[in-house]
């Protein structure tokens, strides 16, 4: 356990984190925070429980939905809309997503291939976007513009950012999003309509984890070619089968294992709050699941627990699959957490991968003063904190850079 300075929880002053995987799934059920159940029980219901930490977000976007409302009737609607959403995906909508995604990269690359570089995650932030307009606000793909993609992306990581040193009431950044909502049509002038209530929890489970795995999958100097033919074959017909299908090499790797190793080393959320009020206690406090620690432990996952290794899901041992919780855990897992979040994963990182050839594309790092100096080796820790600063360039190969 990690005990942190922190200015969410009522005591104002830490914040409890542990990566102990039963207790981080104690922690997520919003039961308890101790194994052998010494604290009591946690005298708030668990929809207090998760909403209270995430009020920053209120103020901070604007938003209304199931991960910040205390009202239980209020939660449940939103996940049956959400369940019932991504249960519209049967296999043409697949394949008309991967076309789009197909589509909408190719006309990215086209326009870096123009510029000769631009930070990798702007690329994905764009087409994360526009993919999420296209398929869940049946937006016009003509009217989306990359502007305006890249400044709602901005503004999501920084006002993200500023939530967690704002302690006043009141919003900060709504004036910002409504003018760009506005832009596109969207109405967003009430909290339960917020076009955020959707966008930030599709958005923040693709755009970073897509990130990490293209560079992956496609940089690493370790990425087995044999990986490149497997996601070319997802994307021409992105089936369960295809998602399953193994490669021909000795690892034995499919689609699902890159998306997994992944979703492992880089969790769409780092740690996930909730404030509790032990029956033992005399105050609540805000405590974490530590979910990227967790997923990183080597006394579960190995020595190399820090490693991108895909073939690891040949054999996954019980306490692995227990420790694996990108998407939270029973009886609250995120609706995406069956095929449809990794699929989309998978979708995007393929859809990269088929326009990124190495024999044409180098990854190039650049820091916060706009020095770009060294590329990418095994070694390289990639950064999973939400930072405003250093980023990779995907530079083309004939651009005349050293």
């Amino acid at each position: 356990m990690k005990r942190l300075r922190n200015s969410h929880s009522s005591n104002k002053n830490e914040v409890y984190r542990f990566s102990d995987p039963e207790i981080c799934l104690k922690i997520l059920r919003g039961t308890t925070y101790s194994k052998d159940g010494s604290l009591g029980d946690n005298e708030l219901p668990f929809v207090r429980s998760r909403a209270i930490p995430n009020q920053r977000l209120v103020r901070a976007f604007g938003i209304d939905n199931g991960f910040t409302t205390s009202d239980n009737e209020s939660r449940e609607d939103f996940r049956n809309w959400a369940i019932a959403k991504v249960s519209t995906f049967d296999g043409k909508r697949w394949k008309d997503n991967a076309s789009q995604a197909d589509h909408l990269v190719k006309k990215q690359m086209q326009i870096i291939s123009h510029m000769g570089n631009i930070p990798l995650e702007c690329a994905v932030q764009i087409v994360s976007l526009k993919l999420i307009f296209i398929e869940f606000f049946q937006l016009d793909p003509i009217g989306l513009r990359d502007k305006t993609m890249l400044q709602i992306a901005q503004e999501i990581n920084h006002q993200w950012i500023a939530s967690k040193s704002v302690v006043s009431e009141g919003t900060v950044g709504h004036g910002k999003f409504q003018a760009l909502f506005e832009s596109l049509k969207l109405d967003s002038d009430r909290p339960r309509d917020n076009p955020l209530n959707t966008l930030l929890p599709v958005y923040e489970t693709l755009w970073r984890v897509v990130t990490h795995c293209i560079i992956e999958v496609i940089f690493r100097p370790s990425a087995r070619p044999e990986w490149l033919p497997l996601l070319q074959d997802f994307l021409g017909n992105p089936t369960r089968t295809n998602f399953w299908k193994r490669s021909a090499g000795t690892d034995g790797v499919s689609v699902e294992f890159l998306v997994k190793e992944a979703l492992r080393l880089y969790p769409p959320t780092r740690r996930i709050y909730r404030q509790m009020h032990m029956s033992s206690k005399d105050e609540s406090e805000l405590v974490a699941a530590d979910i990227e620690a967790c997923q990183r432990l080597q006394s579960i996952w190995g020595n190399e627990s820090h490693r991108y290794q895909p073939a690891r899901w040949n054999s996954v041992s019980p306490t692995m699959e227990k420790a694996y919780m990108p998407f939270g855990g029973s009886p609250y897992k995120c609706p995406a957490s069956g095929s449809f979040g990794p699929r989309m994963i998978g979708v995007l990182v393929a859809a990269f991968a088929s326009k990124l050839p190495v024999s044409e594309w180098r990854l190039i790092f650049q820091d916060e003063s706009g020095v770009r100096s060294g590329v990418l080796d095994d070694e390289t820790k990639l950064e999973t904190d939400r930072v405003e600063g250093p980023v990779w360039i995907i530079h083309r190969r004939d651009d005349g850079i050293s």
